[in-house]
């Protein structure tokens, strides 16, 4: 592919899409994202789903433990990212095929001197190109594109899965009877209660940029909280500063303030203050340190080992181990305290037994906190 030649494009405007926020609300309503279940803002979001729907969102997306963004994808691939609206937006994607999702995308790459391998059957063709449409965007702005594997995996997992809910495909008919059931049912009356601050965080956006829309000004960046992607990504601030990248600040009712989508001569991005969702997120990050902590002691580890093996007393443990009993009771205490072992007293001698779910719910959590792949290592 050969370098498209610099483009300058200057301005600004502020975008809603309605994909961009399903696929959250989706993550948060049935995913293991943990700020689902400590942010009061986002639990009715999770609370108000039945368990038959949850089972679905499991067909749906049980396999992809990530934030995903399949509705962001499917409404690039159909022309609709930036539609607000969800009849709207959906209509197109439901009546979108893989034929006229390769055309759509054509017309994007060629932009950017792009073009679809044709020697590739349709489905490949369609992958090879946004895979690559997508890296572009990041390149083309001295980027550091993510050299994970695990990156690209995902992005074409998400393609497949966008495949099969356009109009064709397995999941169609069943898929969007059961989003549709989520909008209106639980999304859409919770959005309506976040109104408010929806339009409080688009008034302030008018009162320091003076305008909702503009084509000929760099804006001011420096107004953004420090987690914006704008300022803590330097490549991002600079491409938007030299008006090499316009700038789409979208309005969203979770309150982001770390999130962006980055395509070819366009970014996305989050622009609220860190509000609970973050204090939310750093508190579990203190109580699952916590839980980890517990475990990083050769002392405790041969503890929960010993109660595990054997059923050892305090007493046991402390003569096995050389130390005081005083001591063990400590450890034991540090390890009950995170939930990983449970004592009772029988007379004069404490009993522990391991909490072997509370154990494995410990290495899920932080798999999921790391966003590490659930699959088994390769050999």
């Amino acid at each position: 592919m050969s370098e498209s030649p610099e483009k300058k494009s200057a301005g600004w405007k502020i975008v809603q899409s309605i994909c961009m926020e399903l696929d959250a609300a989706l993550t948060f309503a049935g995913g293991n994202y943990f700020a689902a279940g400590t942010t009061p803002e986002l639990i009715p979001l999770r609370q108000a789903n039945s368990d038959d729907w949850l089972k679905e969102w499991d067909i749906y997306y049980g396999d992809m433990n990530w934030f995903c963004s399949v509705l962001e994808t499917a409404s690039i691939l159909a022309g609709v990212l930036e539609e607000a609206d969800y009849s709207r937006a959906t209509m197109t994607i439901r009546q979108t095929t893989i034929e006229s999702a390769i055309l759509n995308l054509e017309k994007q790459a060629a932009l950017y001197d792009m073009q679809s391998n044709e020697n590739l059957p349709p489905e490949d063709s369609l992958i090879d190109l946004f895979v690559r449409y997508r890296k572009y965007a990041y390149e083309s702005i001295g980027f550091a594109h993510p050299g994970d594997p695990m990156y690209e995996s995902r992005l074409k997992k998400e393609i497949r899965f966008c495949l099969e809910i356009f109009r064709g495909g397995r999941h169609h008919d069943p898929y969007w009877h059961w989003l549709d059931h989520f909008y209106y049912q639980v999304y859409h009356p919770w959005r309506e209660s976040r109104r408010n601050f929806m339009v409080d965080l688009e008034k302030k956006l008018i009162t320091v940029l003076g305008s909702a829309k503009a084509t000929d000004r760099i804006p001011d960046l420096n107004w953004l909280p420090s987690l914006n992607p704008a300022l803590r990504y330097p490549e991002i601030g600079r491409a938007i500063r030299s008006a090499r990248l316009p700038l789409n600040f979208w309005l969203e009712p979770f309150g982001f303030s770390d999130t962006f989508s980055l395509l070819p001569g366009q970014v996305y991005l989050s622009f609220a203050e860190p509000g609970k969702i973050y204090e939310s997120f750093a508190e579990y990050s203190r109580l699952l340190s916590a839980r980890v902590q517990a475990l990083a002691d050769p002392t405790r580890l041969i503890i929960l080992r010993l109660i595990r093996a054997f059923s050892m007393t305090n007493t046991d443990m402390a003569a096995y181990l050389g130390i005081s009993r005083p001591t063990v009771s400590i450890h034991a205490r540090i390890l009950r305290e995170a939930g990983l072992i449970n004592s009772r007293e029988e007379g004069r001698i404490t009993r522990h037994e391991i909490n072997s779910e509370a154990v494995k719910k410990l290495f899920h959590d932080l798999s999921v906190y790391l966003d590490l792949p659930f699959d088994p290592p390769e050999d």
